[in-house]
């Protein structure tokens, strides 16, 4: 068994929630954040990455046993898999989905031009509107039976993986603080996600390497509005996901599978 993989009560930042994976850089499970009524997230039944693609074998011996996967979601485009690839624990776990969480252009976020006010908002907002069925469809999955242990993931686990991730913790009901440290978590880890960016091989117009370095920020006032949108303008994550088709007995099912007091 890894060393250092311990649970903490504290969500200040992802300190004894990270996953001690060496092929990923963004890889933590959500145990411990902590409901309005005073529950918490279960260990191990929800961990969120970016892509999986460079995984060793230790890795996936690791997310097998000691964590027992069985779902893996992916939120990337068709086309970012056929370059990218999906990695050898995605052919050693029960489900594999890719569910692409999307834009107005339906493209990969982190390659296309974004809001010019310095912050990632905007695309956020974008995902409620126009991805909101393959959202939903995300949220049902994780609320089968049979299904969790599940990771989500995406290319940098920031973005997309952030946004989904965000709404399956407010429709379970974990405090908006919680949800926003966890977000913010991934400050940490931007460093290692654009040095692993650096060293890729792209075409000579790939736009990536000319986008500001805002773009790859995880600041916490960034998720903060997002979840003020997500009340002000749809009335809350539940009534946002009702209107996306998780009907309320399957977002009470979420919960229930999620918590433990």
């Amino acid at each position: 068994m890894r060393t250092g993989f311990v649970m903490t009560n504290g969500v200040s930042s992802s300190m004894g929630r990270e996953l001690p994976l060496r092929g990923a850089v963004n890889a933590r499970d959500l145990g411990g954040l902590r409901t309005t009524d005073g529950r918490q997230v279960r260990r191990l039944r929800v961990l969120r990455s970016d892509r999986l693609t460079e995984l060793d074998a230790g890795d996936v011996s690791f997310l097998l046993t000691e964590c027992g996967l069985r779902t893996i979601v992916d939120l990337r485009a068709p086309g970012e898999i056929v370059t990218d690839g999906t990695g050898a624990v995605v052919d050693a776990v029960a489900d594999y989905r890719n569910l692409h969480v999307y834009g107005a252009d339906r493209v990969r976020l982190d390659l296309t031009e974004v809001s010019p006010d310095g912050s990632m908002f905007d695309r956020y907002c974008e995902y409620l509107e126009h991805s909101s069925e393959n959202i939903a469809a995300v949220l049902r999955l994780l609320a089968a039976p049979g299904q969790l242990p599940a990771l989500v993931h995406c290319a940098a686990g920031k973005d997309r993986t952030g946004v989904v991730i965000a709404l399956l913790l407010a429709v379970a009901g974990v405090r908006a603080d919680d949800i926003i440290a966890d977000y913010a978590a991934t400050t940490a880890n931007i460093a290692a996600l654009r040095a692993r960016s650096g060293r890729e091989v792209r075409p000579a117009d790939d736009a990536a390497d000319r986008l500001p370095a805002w773009v790859f920020a995880a600041d916490a006032s960034t998720m903060r509005q997002f979840l003020i949108h997500l009340d002000t303008e749809h009335g809350g994550a539940t009534a946002w996901a009702t209107r996306a088709g998780l009907d309320q007995a399957t977002q009470r099912q979420l919960a229930d599978s999620l918590l433990c007091d």
